[in-house]
């Protein structure tokens, strides 16, 4: 039941507080002591003369949502004040409260003085659901000899001046008046063990929605909004009561959004609810009955009858009709029950899978022992979703690939004993593998110490480049507390260069009938791999080519290198230094960042003073230094007239 209450939280249209209600506000602005001051040190003269000021701008109804149990601080003749203005105004309705203790009932109602007025009076009670939320009130109660509706119930009564029909219920409705039927939810009270009846509140407006004026504004005669407008209160029905948070009358409802709604707003809601007429109640049993019936049949018929894959979106449909059917209820004014419908569904669909799945296991078992140890668990799945797959041949994905290798492995492998050797490189390779993995990538292959892997394939993921990015950092970092390790172990310090590329390849099984592997082929891998050679260039770590960083959006800090042409290739390339995550990197490392842009601007500019003059503010960074040496080339012998500024290299 509490899944159904929260579901049915999201069905409410809570955007259409009706402007024939007002809040007159008891809140902080009223307690400050330069205006009112504490609520509990109040004059009843005051709520004497909103009621005055309010029947004075030709409202319909008054409601005061406090109770006025004890005798006034001020003496008798304060509560004497507020008897002869309920006397004179009888469109008012005062609050009452009813308790259960030891299964006798009691209440709270206002004072013998102001009582003397014979006031309307009516429950302010709510029922709360056991998620604490209010989605409930009493319609009415008796304590004793006194049976009264509850204080909604009576303000609208007031404000339609309409008779009531008897307090009863009949068949599960209500007959609040000659035309107006509230469906009824009787619930047994574990208190008295008698039968309470209640309503459903509709809520159309959030917290804080409805028109707002502050108790100070009026009893100043200013009737304003919070933002200032004047308020036309003729004909409108009027609401007091407490909004601030310390006076602790605040509820979880079902449009809070995580912000408890004043008790004031929930009458107001439920006030909206009688004079629209857009009641609420529950599906009847028995139509909730056939309904699974008739659903469990349905769907044991089709699930029999189909593959998982057309059977899956037939679920969603279903699924997604149960929930529209639950909005469309509840616009009908029905809270339909979704979760039992949603259940069966589930329940018919795993079922009716269930054999077919423990066959399907068999075959699955034998198909990873015969291939689980040659190709990795996402290409199983493929191989036992698509035995085709195993055919030679590729097709065309969109990718990004990357490529790692350790700077100077050569030098350092030869200063190692071969056990230390292959020590240290499964504790390289593992942990860039487990980063890979982790973010999805697809490892292609080692090749001593260098890693291909890929992003895209066999595995379609929309984001392949953020995550190759995110790897590539992410391997930087696990490499700096490794570097710290070996060092310790007197092991030499390296570095390891990465190159990273996106676009369309060829990914698939390559090789013969006989022995093949899934990779991937093209010149967008050629190029990553060519990126990750250049880092050595420019001192860098980690180069991405510019398709990867129109992938990647603003998620991440680039500098841009260089403009350059890779050998074997005439299309130049822009190659970007990916720096590192965007609130990762510090304002120092940006404002370097900004330097060496504009010395680049200035270098393709032909302002190779300029340039060489920006680049060589930056110290310690090898990527600078090669600028200012082509600035100083540049300076002795300038190039050409039409120089694009593209650096070609003629090695790989």
């Amino acid at each position: 039941m509490g899944i159904q209450r929260g579901l049915q939280n999201k069905f409410y249209d809570f955007a259409s507080a009706s402007p024939e209600i007002v809040i007159v506000a008891i809140d902080e602005k009223s307690l400050l002591p330069q205006n009112l001051g504490p609520l509990q040190q109040w004059k009843r003269e005051n709520y004497a003369k909103a009621l005055e000021i309010l029947n004075g701008k030709g409202v319909s109804a008054v409601g005061i949502d406090i109770t006025f149990p004890d005798p006034s601080t001020h003496g008798v003749s304060d509560d004497q004040t507020f008897r002869d203005a309920l006397q004179k105004y009888p469109n008012t309705v005062l609050a009452g409260r009813y308790f259960f203790d030891e299964g006798r009932s009691s209440s709270e109602w206002p004072n013998d003085t102001i009582m003397e007025s014979s006031p309307a009076v009516g429950w302010i009670n709510v029922s709360m659901d056991e998620d604490g939320f209010i989605r409930k009130i009493p319609l009415f109660n008796a304590v004793g000899n006194k049976v009264s509706e509850s204080f909604s119930l009576l303000l609208a009564r007031k404000a339609l001046q309409a008779k009531s029909e008897g307090s009863r219920v009949q068949q599960g409705v209500y007959q609040f008046s000659k035309d107006i039927q509230i469906p009824a939810v009787t619930l047994r009270d574990s208190s008295t063990r008698k039968d309470s009846y209640f309503m459903y509140v509709n809520y159309f407006a959030e917290p804080e929605a409805y028109t707002q004026l502050s108790m100070s504004d009026v009893l100043q005669g200013k009737l304003i909004d919070k933002n200032g407008n004047t308020v036309d209160l003729k004909g409108k029905i009027a609401l007091i009561g407490p909004t601030a948070i310390d006076l602790q009358d605040q509820y979880l409802s079902p449009v809070s959004q995580g912000v408890k709604m004043p008790g004031v707003e929930v009458h107001a809601n439920n006030l909206q609810t009688i004079l629209s007429g857009k009641f609420l109640q529950d599906q009847s049993a028995q139509s909730l009955w056939i309904e699974l019936l008739a659903l469990l049949a349905i769907n044991i018929f089709l699930f029999s009858m189909l593959r998982v894959r057309f059977a899956i979106p037939i679920l969603a449909i279903e699924l997604l009709a149960i929930v529209v059917s639950g909005i469309m209820g509840y616009e009908s004014g029905v809270f339909v029950n979704v979760v039992y419908p949603i259940l069966d569904a589930l329940l018919a669909f795993v079922g009716t899978f269930l054999l077919r799945f423990i066959l399907e296991q068999k075959e699955r078992k034998f198909a990873e022992k015969a291939f689980g140890q040659y190709v990795s668990k996402d290409l199983v799945d493929q191989i036992l979703k698509d035995p085709d797959s195993l055919k030679l041949g590729g097709a065309r994905r969109n990718i990004t690939v990357f490529f790692s290798d350790i700077a100077g492995f050569t030098s350092i492998s030869e200063k190692m004993e071969p056990e230390p050797l292959v020590r240290f490189l499964n504790t390289y390779l593992g942990a860039m593998t487990n980063i890979i993995l982790g973010r999805l990538g697809t490892l292609d292959k080692y090749e001593g110490d260098a890693i291909m892997a890929f992003w895209g394939a066999p595995i379609s993921l929309e984001d392949h480049a953020v995550r190759a990015c995110s790897a590539a950092l992410e391997c930087q970092q696990k490499l700096e507390e490794l570097r710290q390790q070996w060092i310790q172990q007197g092991l030499p310090p390296f570095r390891v260069r990465i190159g990273i590329n996106s676009g369309d390849a060829i990914a698939g099984n390559m090789g013969s009938e006989s022995r093949f592997d899934y990779t991937v082929m093209g010149d967008n891998v050629n190029l990553a791999s060519r990126l990750e050679g250049i880092n050595k260039q420019y001192g860098t770590e980690l180069i991405i080519s510019e398709n990867t960083l129109a992938l990647i959006g603003d998620e991440f800090v680039c500098r841009e290198l260089d403009l350059i042409r890779v050998k074997g290739k005439e299309q130049p390339v822009r190659i970007f230094e990916l720096v590192g995550k965007k609130d990762e990197v510090s304002e120092e490392k940006n404002r370097l960042i900004t330097v060496f842009q504009r010395g680049l601007a200035y270098y393709r500019a032909r302002n190779f003073l300029g340039a060489r003059d920006q680049f060589s503010t930056i110290h310690g960074d090898p990527a600078s230094g090669v600028f200012v040496y082509r600035c100083e080339e540049f300076l002795k012998s300038p190039p050409p007239e039409g120089w694009d500024g593209v650096f070609t290299f003629t090695e790989k």
